[in-house]
């Protein structure tokens, strides 16, 4: 096994009523991601077709905004009252409060361990007004929430921190926030990372994630920024619009990530917000893939995943169809390597 990027030129044709019935051909690229052997389609052409269905009705969005913030349970005047606590086996003084952000039990659990991580005071924030101070608090509460749940019960070992932004994204609440889960198995696309980067150590005695950072690095086209700790770069086969990927540099392990990790992880963060706010983007979706508290292998870096999601908009449509929920095919209009050049001037 070794780090291979490899892609495919497939070529569909019909014959087109638009131009008379042509015939017409429409080049598609597969590309495979070299670790996991998951393909995208890259089918370039349908951009401004298909960037409409990302844009949000901001007049819609904050009409509903207005509606719901009255009964928000999120909002500072009643946060306390209406959401749940910790045992005080888990969480001593019941919920954790960091800065403007505060974590509690989920009411309606999606694993043996979930907290809900609310962002900041503001009922409706746009990405851009989330900025990297309070996305730190938030992802410091998580940690927390995930340190003291593994504390609690050594079982629960496996943890992400996930962030579904505005209904289209999966969002039920409008107030943002973020959602840290903890279960004794791994979620099945973290197990998935987790098999194959240990068995790409097994079998090259190298550590793929430190291979990938040396190689897009050197290639550059998809390479976006790096920091101290992290490193920021557009996946070879993105499975979602837009999507990037933050990598920390080193094997570390959940309980090893301290205050300046997440403060130059959140700063990063903010710029990709920025850049899907500055497209006309404002839903999305973003998971913190870690190793294990318990017998992590230094195959594995903690990493987050961020990708575009279609916007709050009449006529409603969702980007999950057939191909992505049942089958687990993807599909995006735009290349890696052209949403990179843009991305990277943001962190300039």
């Amino acid at each position: 096994m070794e780090l291979k990027l490899r892609r495919e030129i497939r070529k569909a044709y019909l014959l087109n009523p638009m131009r008379k019935f042509e015939l017409e051909e429409q080049v598609l690229e597969r590309r495979f991601d070299p670790l996991t052997g998951l393909s995208t389609i890259i089918a370039r052409g349908r951009l401004q077709y298909i960037e409409k269905y990302f844009k949000t009705d901001k007049h819609l969005l904050e009409e509903l905004a207005e509606v719901t913030k009255p009964t928000c349970p999120f909002c500072p005047e009643r946060i306390e009252s209406l959401t749940s606590k910790f045992p005080e086996n888990v969480v001593p003084e019941g919920r954790i409060k960091i800065g403007s952000c505060i974590a509690f039990p989920s009411l309606h659990a999606h694993a043996d361990f979930n907290a809900v991580i609310v962002l900041g005071y503001k009922h409706l924030a746009y990405p851009k007004e989330l900025g990297a101070n309070t996305l730190a608090e938030g992802f410091r509460a998580g940690f927390e929430a995930l340190r003291a749940a593994y504390k609690a019960n050594l079982e629960l070992s496996y943890g992400t921190i996930i962030m579904n932004y505005l209904p289209s994204a999966g969002s039920s609440i409008i107030h943002p926030h973020m959602q840290a889960l903890a279960s004794n198995t791994p979620f099945n696309y973290q197990r998935l990372l987790l098999s194959r980067s240990y068995e790409y150590y097994v079998q090259t005695s190298r550590n793929y994630w430190i291979d990938l950072i040396s190689y897009e690095k050197k290639v550059g086209e998809r390479f976006i920024a790096e920091g101290k700790y992290w490193v920021w770069l557009a996946p070879f086969a993105p499975l979602r619009f837009l999507e990037v990927w933050g990598l920390f540099k080193e094997p570390l392990t959940p309980s090893s990530i301290g205050p300046d990790h997440i403060r130059e992880l959140a700063h990063g963060l903010s710029k990709i917000l920025e850049f899907y706010e500055d497209r006309g983007i404002i839903c999305i979706n973003l998971a913190l893939l870690l190793p294990p508290f318990k017998d992590a292998h230094c195959s594995f870096h903690p990493q987050i995943r961020i990708c575009a999601r279609f916007g709050l908009n009449k006529p409603f449509l969702s980007d999950f169809w057939a191909l992505a929920t049942l089958l687990h095919e993807s599909e995006v209009v735009e290349s890696p390597e052209d949403y990179a050049i843009e991305m990277k001037k943001y962190f300039l």
